[in-house]
């Protein structure tokens, strides 16, 4: 993609100025060379508001006191993009902006406000083909949807960053943007696509339904003990009113005894028969339902006494095994003496003449060899215990539910009796038990089987799996291990041409750390900020820039800008006190040695041979001390302005207020 600068504009706050205008070069190193304070450090903060950061970085005093609007213009593939914001002020930024698009876009003499930030930023999303889905769905903490302001990271490379041991992506000191920039990875190595997030997005959104569906069919389906004895009660009390001969064994079904509450809800309070044996039959059997609850009683007491012996037992085990440890750890240093001491010249450990030292020591190492096995036959304890612990837990909990289920039963039978005592056995009694019955037959017949809701859900899971196959992680992964590994490969192109210690070492990018790890000849691998020198950060920092710029242009499935900006990578070689604004011109440079000067012309070289390397489809600006008895001969290289005089700098002099 081409997202190129065409200049930065800055107009006045006074209106008999016109605008200022500071032009670049495509697939060219752009420098602006010049003296301290002089604009140069605000060549970044000014690209960044103006692609709409959250905070204006502009320097304040001479640059924000003298500029009103803030604007850059854009080269694209089919145009011109103009985006202009203005100056906030007193505030933290603004959302006033200017937009415009077009074949060709004159510069306008004044900027009014014609649309906000939020909408700048919902275009250029769309004109980067960013995707409008979260990059996690379930909603972890900075895992939103990606944007295109979360690959500022790549482009921009200030002072503060650019040779900086722990720190090497821009604002990526701030947590925020350094766990965000770490979620978004697998999107920005190109791992996970805009059509990987839309599955993953349906893929959580159909196993919820899928949840909810099983959800649905295991309660229908999974009938419980409550409702088995329910329906054993309609039926035993079916029986008792003289509505059926029938009643359910051990081996009967729960869909036969359903069967059988559909042929008792045919009938009519007509063909009741009460007979004594079923009056009688009635009374053993609520009889037998209260023996059956004793026997439930006893066996959940049982179980409850069980269960806290085994937890007691587990506990003990606990303590013991730890007071093993530390016995353990305090007679660790018997078997250091035994390895490090020469027997014949110990000194006596003993007030014994019976046992010389040697012998001595051999018993303490022989206790801790005997507390060594303790500690190892206990640690096979724990798994069977373990299992034997859920399957009481387990046996509780269904134990449990039978004596809830019965317990409703006796419940309902005393309440019946209470209730109606009196008109147990009339045919009105009769009418209401078959109403009842019918009402409530429907909600049976639907506890074995639903076949609407099996097949949704077989249509769910057959959608998952499509989707699974899309979202397979370990095919993912290996595109992103192959994403970084060209990245390392280019890192390791780039960097034997830079001023580093041992450019020969291979160096990997670490996405987890936001850094990189470079592993030494003895095989020993260091993070960036274990390794010493400013000037090997700055070589690594311009190498993973440089090569991560190659992977977006060569590799990447996301669109990139395809620019780079560096803020004076010089300023590891050159004193500070050699670039102070009122230096003559002709001197600050000789302070710097031919060693340093060589050491800065290698970046610029490194940057040229990357531009090669890629056909020139990147831009590159960098602002600089170094003129161009460092850069000159560079292929490649475009000077953009020099400022050396006192009124050259990114602000005209007359627009200064007096």
């Amino acid at each position: 993609m081409k997202f190129s600068i065409d200049s930065i504009i800055l107009w006045p706050k006074r209106d008999e100025f016109s605008y200022r205008r500071l032009p670049f070069a495509d697939g060219k190193i752009n420098i602006i060379t010049g003296a301290s304070r002089t604009g140069k450090s605000a060549i970044i903060p000014i690209i960044d508001y103006c692609l709409c950061s959250n905070k204006c970085q502009i320097p304040v005093d001479v640059i924000r006191n003298s500029c009103e609007w803030f604007g850059v213009l854009f080269n694209l593939e089919d145009g011109q993009l103009l985006l202009c914001r203005r100056e906030p002020g007193t505030q933290v930024s603004t959302g006033e902006m200017y937009m415009t698009r077009n074949d060709i876009i004159d510069i306008p003499q004044h900027i009014e406000a014609n649309t906000t930030a939020d909408a700048a930023k919902n275009t250029l999303n769309e004109l980067f083909s960013m995707s409008f889905l979260d990059i996690d769905p379930a909603g972890i903490s900075f895992s939103a949807r990606p944007s295109y302001r979360d690959f500022m990271a790549f482009l921009f490379q200030p002072q503060n960053i650019i040779a900086n041991a722990d720190v090497l992506f821009y604002k990526t000191d701030a947590t925020e943007h350094r766990q965000r920039l770490i979620n978004i990875f697998p999107y920005v190595l190109g791992a996970v696509t805009p059509e990987v997030l839309a599955a993953r997005q349906e893929l959580d959104r159909l196993k919820k339904k899928r949840d909810r569906l099983q959800r649905d069919i295991d309660t229908i389906k999974d009938v419980s003990e409550m409702w088995k004895q329910e329906v054993f009660g309609w039926l035993s009390h079916a029986k008792e009113l003289g509505l059926t001969r029938y009643m359910p064994s051990e081996n009967s079904t729960f869909e036969e005894q359903v069967g059988q509450l559909g042929l008792i809800v045919n009938k009519s309070d007509n063909d009741t028969l009460i007979q004594d044996a079923q009056i009688q039959g009635f009374s053993e059997e609520l009889s037998e339902l209260r023996n059956e609850e004793q026997q439930i009683s006893s066996r959940l007491f049982a179980l409850q006494r069980r269960q806290n012996e085994m937890s007691m037992l587990k506990n003990s085990m606990s303590k013991y095994d730890h007071a093993l440890q530390i016995q353990l750890q305090r007679l660790e240093i018997s078997s250091w003496l035994r390895s490090m001491v020469d027997p014949d010249k110990m000194p006596p450990l003993s007030q014994s003449d019976d046992d010389s030292p040697a012998e001595v020591l051999d018993k303490l190492c022989n206790a801790i060899e005997a507390i060594e096995q303790s500690s190892g036959n206990m640690k096979t304890i724990p798994a069977a215990f373990e299992r034997e612990l859920a399957s009481v837990e387990t046996e509780i909990s269904r134990e449990a539910e039978k004596l809830k289920a019965i317990q409703r039963r006796i419940q309902e039978e005393d309440s019946l009796y209470v209730k109606s005592s009196d008109q147990k056995y009339t045919r009105s009694a009769v009418s209401r038990f078959l109403g009842r019955l019918e009402a409530s037959i429907e909600t049976y017949k639907r506890l074995g089987k639903d076949e609407q809701l099996e097949s949704q859900l077989s249509q769910v899971n057959a959608r998952i799996e499509e989707l699974s196959d899309k979202v397979n992680e370990n095919e993912l992964r290996k595109k992103q291990e192959a994403a970084l590994r060209f990245i390392s490969q280019k890192m390791g192109d780039i960097i034997p041409c830079l001023d580093t210690e041992h450019p020969d070492d291979p160096v990997d990018f670490i996405i987890k750390d936001l850094t990189i790890k470079i592993k030494n000849k003895t095989g020993r691998e260091d993070y960036l900020w274990e390794i010493g020198s400013a000037s090997n950060w700055l070589a690594y920092h311009v190498a993973t820039v440089l090569a991560f710029q190659c992977f977006f242009q060569n590799r990447a499935t996301v669109s990139v800008p395809n620019f780079l900006i560096f803020d004076q990578p010089s300023q590891v070689y050159f004193p500070q006190r050699g670039l102070r604004q009122d230096a003559e011109d002709d001197k600050w440079l000789n302070i710097v040695s031919d060693e340093d000067k060589l050491a800065v012309r290698k970046v610029f070289e490194a940057m040229s041979k990357t531009l090669r390397d890629m056909g020139s489809k990147v831009q590159i600006i960098v602002a600089e001390h170094a003129d161009e008895d460092v850069w000159g001969e560079v292929e490649g290289v475009h000077l953009v302005e020099r400022w050396r005089d006192a009124d050259q700098k990114l602000v005209p002099a007359e627009w200064i207020s007096k």
